[in-house]
């Protein structure tokens, strides 16, 4: 069910609510979890009313980078036993959630705010829309109940967009999405620095964990498909964290002629993350759906629990099976011009 006014009686009835998002959280997780929290705090509480609103994510650590999202906000403190409402945020399926899917189960009502084209609707309330990312979900349903939206929650969901896209290169991009930065810039928000903080302020330890990573690079199906790995090892070695792998295979996908990129990052329980990353035809949630993962039809990931051989042996089926169904093409041939006869560059002495 997506009923929009539905969630935002369940969250001005409650007076204790979870916010949780997915384990690894990514800067979409972290900035969408608060600014939730932040739209409540604005915007449903009565005179004289207190909500307990807790932010729970299954994680260890968080990087430097991301912390930031976080300033002022205390986390993974739950202040309920049993919680009026629990809200999962960008989280595809209920496992997502890790250790808090019980926290989650456990609470009176539930509701699923998402983005992802692979979502299992587990809730009782499914607000699952195709956008950008989460924070893009939060925009619409604070604009169609006509929320309050102060600059600071702006410039959280502004994190999310461009974060979630990578930099707007990539995921379900729409004249929305552009509509709401331009909403953003128009408020004299400083979309710049945000812009920077995530994509030039890279640590030393994630520099050198692309390092390793790039050392493994390898070229599969007549160069159409790239393979990295990482371990647990190497992450330790570069004094990194699970977070700084977080854009790592973009590298592969953005090599020429590459239509397909994966990265295998090995963890601490010596289970596998695994990223995909596609271009032009090539679906890859197709491919984390039969690794009973998820998605979008260009980004994608699952888990999994085995030896690397056997996880490479089943996910290049898959990855192949995607590749042969969708031929190689040239897609940038006319791209700057509707002309399909034009003869090659000609340049006169």
């Amino acid at each position: 069910m997506k009923s929009i006014r539905q969630c935002l009686m369940s969250i001005k009835k409650a007076h204790s609510i979870a916010i949780i998002t997915h384990t690894m959280p990514d800067a979409d997780a972290l900035a969408s979890s608060v600014a939730l929290s932040k739209l409540i705090q604005t915007n449903m509480l009565k005179k004289g009313e207190q909500k307990i609103i807790d932010i729970l994510v299954d994680a260890k650590e968080i990087n430097d980078v991301d912390q930031a999202i976080l300033h002022g906000q205390t986390i993974n403190k739950k202040h309920a036993k049993v919680y009026d409402l629990a809200i999962a945020i960008d989280c595809a399926s209920l496992q997502r959630l890790g250790k808090y899917a019980k926290v989650f189960n456990a609470a009176l009502s539930t509701i699923n705010i998402d983005h992802h084209a692979t979502n299992t609707e587990f809730a009782q309330n499914n607000l699952v829309l195709k956008t950008s990312s989460a924070c893009e979900v939060l925009y619409i349903f604070a604009k169609m109940q006509q929320l309050e939206m102060p600059d600071d929650i702006c410039k959280l969901i502004y994190s999310g967009i461009i974060t979630d896209t990578n930099n707007l290169t990539q995921g379900t991009i729409t004249v929305e999405t552009h509509k709401i930065i331009a909403e953003f810039a128009e408020r004299e928000i400083d979309l710049q620095s945000i812009h920077d903080h995530f994509f030039k302020n890279n640590t030393k330890s994630k520099t050198f964990l692309l390092k390793q990573a790039l050392s493994t690079l390898t070229f599969m199906f007549d160069d159409r498909m790239t393979f990295m790995k990482l371990t647990k090892q190497n992450i330790a070695d570069c004094k990194a964290t699970y977070e700084d792998t977080y854009g790592i295979v973009d590298f592969g996908i953005n090599i020429k002629g590459v239509e397909l990129a994966v990265l295998a990052i090995k963890q601490a329980d010596n289970s596998y993350y695994v990223s995909l990353r596609g271009k032009h035809d090539i679906n890859v949630a197709h491919i984390a759906i039969a690794m009973n993962g998820g998605g979008h039809e260009k980004i994608a990931a699952f888990q999994y629990k085995g030896y690397l051989a056997d996880l490479k042996q089943k996910l290049f089926e898959e990855c192949q099976k995607e590749l042969t169904a969708h031929p190689q093409k040239d897609v940038f041939g006319n791209l700057f011009t509707s002309n399909t006869n034009l003869d090659d560059v000609q340049v006169e002495e």
